[in-house]
C-alpha cells in the first residue's frame, strides 16, 4: 500500500497517475501543520475511482476531518497522541468508516490497549511522523511483536522507511499491512519497487 503525500491537487494527480495499474490501495497522509512539523495539507482532494483509499490523519483534531473525507476514503487512522482521540474514534465509527489507531515510536503501547476492542487495525509508526524519508526506528517493531502475540487476529500495519529489508522484518514481527512511501514514490520504476516489496514479504 503506497503512502502518498501531496501539497496540491496537481501534485496528487501526478503521484496517482504513476500508481495507476500497479496498486489497488493508496494510503493518504493528511497533515494540519500542527500535529507534525510539516506543511499544512488542507485541500479537499479529488480522488479517482481506480483506487481504494485510507486516510492517515496526522492532525490535532481528527473529528474535524471526518465529514469532508467520508465520500472519498473507506477507512481512517487516527493517532492516539492527537486531541480528542476517543471522540474521533466514536465519530468515525458512527460515520461508517473502518477505523484504525496509529501510535508513534515513542508512545507506550499501554496507551492504546484500552481501545483495541473498538479498532479494525493498529498502525505502528516506524519513523517519527511528518518527516518524509525519516530513518527507520527498529525498536518500534517490539510494539508489533507484542501486539501480535497478545492479539493474533488484529491486523497490524506499519508505516515508515518500508524498503524490502524493513518490510520483511516487520512481517516477521507480526505486521500484515505495509505502507511504503518514499521507497516507492522516489523509485524510477514504481512497478519494480512494488514488486520488490511483494517478493520480500512473500519470502519473509
Amino acid at each position: 500500500m503506497p503512502a502518498v503525500i501531496a501539497g496540491s491537487q496537481e501534485e496528487l494527480d501526478a503521484l496517482l497517475n504513476r500508481l495507476t495499474g500497479i496498486v489497488e490501495w493508496v494510503h493518504l497522509d493528511f497533515m494540519d501543520g500542527a500535529f507534525v512539523p510539516a506543511k499544512s495539507l488542507t485541500f479537499n482532494p479529488i480522488l479517482p475511482k481506480e483506487f481504494r483509499y485510507e486516510a492517515h490523519l496526522m492532525v490535532e483534531e481528527a473529528s474535524l476531518w471526518l465529514a469532508r473525507l467520508r465520500e472519498k476514503v473507506e477507512s481512517v487512522t487516527v493517532h492516539i497522541e492527537s486531541k480528542g482521540f476517543a471522540g474521533a474514534l466514536a465519530d468515525a465509527k458512527n460515520l461508517g468508516y473502518k477505523v484504525g489507531a496509529a501510535i508513534n515510536p515513542g508512545t507506550p503501547l499501554s496507551c492504546l490497549l484500552p481501545y483495541l476492542g473498538s479498532l479494525d487495525r493498529v498502525l505502528v509508526m516506524t519513523v517519527e511522523p511528518g518527516r518524509y524519508g525519516a530513518p527507520f526506528v527498529s525498536s518500534a517493531l517490539e510494539k508489533v511483536r507484542e501486539l501480535h502475540l497478545e492479539h493474533p487476529d488484529l491486523p497490524i500495519a506499519v508505516d515508515g522507511a518500508m524498503n524490502p529489508e524493513n518490510a520483511k522484518r516487520a512481517k516477521e514481527a507480526g505486521a500484515s499491512i505495509i505502507a511504503s512511501g518514499s521507497y516507492i514514490m522516489r523509485s524510477a520504476d514504481i512497478a519494480w519497487a512494488v514488486q520488490s516489496l511483494t517478493e520480500a514479504l512473500t519470502n519473509a
